[in-house]
């Protein structure tokens, strides 16, 4: 043992074997993997390895030849409430349906849903028409897991147990998680070193005398528990962690925190190298590493100092991260914090472990669950606190954490580093307003349309996207991804946080869908509607607006550089009737048509003198109703943009109007085929989601 002791302290171990650990983590992310499947199967076998209820939705992992992502939707409640008794884990499925490529929405900074499932070696998923249990589960431990997960009940309760007993956050509301981490609180939802040291302290009965029989039987007992919980990086790391740590203490290895984190993160690496991209993994492994590391060895200031210094270190060490990945902070969640740091650690998390055992104490936990709940929904709606930092490059955020380490562990020039700390947010903060761009958005909302356009500070957002909500029984509803969430993150990563002006070009949920869930999250200043009579979702729109304003053709107003004029006609049919735009910058042109048809392209040829258009945003998603020939021939536009969904059943755009505009020399751009596209008129540049086309001063292509 001794010589085991002096082996383990060379450091140099640890480093070889980090480096070892990056080396592999660095080649595996890289490897281009590809799918056992062929695409066209239609009938395949698979074990249940997950099981997910929404409504009318049941959503299911399997075990094939490789992990397989399968959506099913029940017709009736019975046939759900049967299948929630009959299926379980571990049973054996004969699925029959499609096969069908994950589809992400192709918009700057966006979640890519296909990425995210590449992590998992998950290539399809499969539309399920039809299935039937093969052959029921006969393993032991997944009759455990089955167990464990029925005796959990369907409700608040339940979800906060999930959360802590199984690492389990699928059936928490996202709008809760999103006033979470506007708070800087979200780290406290994913189980840590904390709280899995509190799990071994139970387990072992004695914490102080934590000797090599009790370390063998936390292992062998947290190894049946790792067993049955979600499979989730935050609770591997705590997990891996937390052992590490404590067979170092029970055989007084005296190895130094950093080898022993190099130790841990090498053991990671090695299990699963996409943990890297792992949100929740990032959160504790950067904050539980820095503080194992900046705590060690300090003297007790006192337990609301010690505290306070560990909120202000949490929130340091994780503001990289919170920018990069929503683009915005709270410096209250240090304060925010000092609250809630234990009122999750010492009664949320025991009471609902305590729970999950002795379920009559569940109205306790659930009068603690609505005090918390309560105090951090009117925290993040008074709005006290919450900075909004434009996307920058990965470098920046990387000096970041340059600066940051260095004032926590450099003995020398603290303040200058707090200084250059502060000067790097302010830049961060002030860039996009110094340096503003006039700039054109098309943002891929799937089947509808939203165009944003910047400039001079100021910004406007011509539609919002949005899906039509068809009356469903309240079994059948559940909580569906939001394009306007999406909108206002992505607006926040430009550094915006007011719209001057949103413009509803008609009341089609297509276009005008997600206005209620902007006006909620952004501040509007006027909406503009068309000159027809409101329908009911616009009505909404108008109650719900400060300022609001129905334009009609003559009506011309400013943004910026950007100059605009009303050119539509009022008609009866809501498409005929949709506001078209007109707008000069410099020496270009834009004609923005939402939805209008052909004959509203007549009365705009009858009526105004239109020609060699720069930029035109293409009626009615391409549409055959609209860009008539002779619209088309007169306004030779140089770039039309489409705005249409990925196999969209409109089968938008039409072939005869693609063929038109490429006949003209048009060049196309279309949100189904280019996801995103900016046309940045300030550094005359085109960006799609895959690549940048700079331009030259040529006369097509010019913009």
């Amino acid at each position: 043992m001794i010589r085991l002791r002096k082996i383990l302290l060379f450091k140099s171990i640890y480093i070889t074997l980090f480096i070892i650990s990056l080396t592999y983590l660095v080649i595996y992310i890289n490897i281009d993997f590809t799918s056992s499947f062929e695409g066209s199967e239609t009938k395949i076998d698979g074990e249940v390895l997950s099981i997910k209820y929404q409504g009318n939705k049941m959503t299911l992992t399997l075990k094939t030849k490789e992990k397989l992502i399968a959506t099913y939707y029940f017709d009736t409640e019975e046939e759900l409430n049967k299948t929630k008794k009959e299926l379980s884990l571990g049973d054996t499925l004969t699925l029959e349906g499609e096969l069908k490529r994950p589809i992400s929405s192709q918009n700057f900074y966006g979640f890519s849903y296909p990425t995210y499932l590449k992590y998992q070696k998950i290539f399809y998923i499969m539309k399920v028409s039809d299935f039937t249990i093969k052959t029921k589960n006969s393993n032991i431990l997944n009759s455990i897991r089955n167990t464990v997960r029925s005796s959990i009940a369907d409700n608040k309760v339940g979800s906060y147990i999930k959360v802590f007993f199984l690492g389990d956050d699928t059936s928490f509301d996202t709008t809760l998680e999103e006033d979470f981490r506007k708070l800087g609180i979200s780290h406290l939802f994913a189980l840590s070193g904390t709280q899995i040291s509190f799990l071994i302290s139970i387990i072992t009965l004695r914490r102080k005398s934590f000797n090599l029989k009790n370390l063998f039987f936390a292992i062998c007992l947290l190894f049946s528990y790792y067993l049955i919980i979600e499979d989730c990086a935050a609770i591997d790391r705590a997990l891996i962690f937390s052992l590490v740590f404590s067979i170092n203490n029970t055989f007084d290895f005296n190895i130094r925190p950093l080898f022993l984190i190099l130790l841990s993160l090498s053991i990671l690496f090695l299990i699963n190298p996409y943990y890297i991209f792992d949100v929740g993994f990032q959160y504790s492994t950067v904050i539980s590493c820095t503080l194992i590391l900046y705590m060690n060895n300090k003297k007790s200031k006192g337990k609301i100092i010690d505290l306070l210094e560990v909120s202000w270190v949490s929130f340091l060490v994780s503001l990289p991260i919170s920018l990069y990945h929503f683009s915005y902070i709270n410096p209250l969640s240090i304060i925010y914090n000092l609250f809630y740091v234990p009122f999750i650690n010492v009664i949320i998390f025991p009471l609902s472990i305590a729970c999950f055992f002795i379920p009559h104490l569940s109205f306790i936990l659930e009068f603690f669950i609505n005090i918390f709940e309560g105090s951090v929904l009117f925290l993040s709606h008074i709005n006290i606190g919450y900075i909004t930092l434009a996307r920058f490059n990965l470098v920046y955020y990387l000096l970041y954490f340059v600066l940051i380490f260095s004032y926590l562990f450099l003995k020398i020039k603290k303040k200058l580093f707090l200084y250059l700390i502060l000067l790097m947010i302010v830049v961060h903060y002030s860039y996009p307003k110094v340096f503003p761009k006039d700039a054109l958005y098309m943002i891929d909302v799937g089947q509808g349309d939203s165009f944003l356009l910047t400039s001079n500070n100021k910004a406007m957002l011509i539609d919002t996207g949005g899906v039509m909500s068809y009356y469903q029984e309240d079994w059948m509803q559940y909580e569906k991804s939001s394009q306007g969430k999406y909108l206002v993150t992505f607006l926040n990563q430009l550094g915006i946080t007011k719209l001057d002006y949103l413009v509803i070009t008609h009341g089609d949920y297509d276009h005008a869908g997600e206005a209620l869930t902007i006006m909620d999250e952004i501040d509007v200043g006027t909406v503009f509607f068309n000159g027809n009579d409101l329908n009911s979702l616009e009505k909404k729109i108008w109650v719900n607006s400060s300022s609001h304003y129905k334009l009609r053709e003559g009506d011309s107003f400013r943004l910026g550089n950007f100059n605009f004029l009303v050119i539509s006609n009022t008609y009866t049919d809501e498409n005929d009737s949709s506001l078209v735009l007109y707008s000069t910058i410099d020496n270009k042109k834009l004609l923005f048509m939402g939805d209008a048809s052909i004959k509203s392209e007549k009365y705009i040829l009858d009526n105004y003198n239109l020609s060699d258009i720069t930029i035109l945003k293409v009626g009615h998603h391409g549409s055959r109703t609209s860009s008539s020939e002779e619209f088309i021939d007169v306004i030779n536009p140089t770039y039309a943009l489409i705005s249409a969904g990925v196999d969209n059943k409109f089968n938008h755009p039409h072939k005869e109007v693609v063929e038109r505009l490429e006949e003209n020399g048009s060049l196309i751009y279309n949100t189904g085929v280019n996801g995103m596209v900016m046309f940045d008129f300030t550094n005359n540049k085109i960006k799609t989601c895959t690549r940048y086309k700079v331009l030259t001063v040529l006369e097509k292509n010019n913009i």
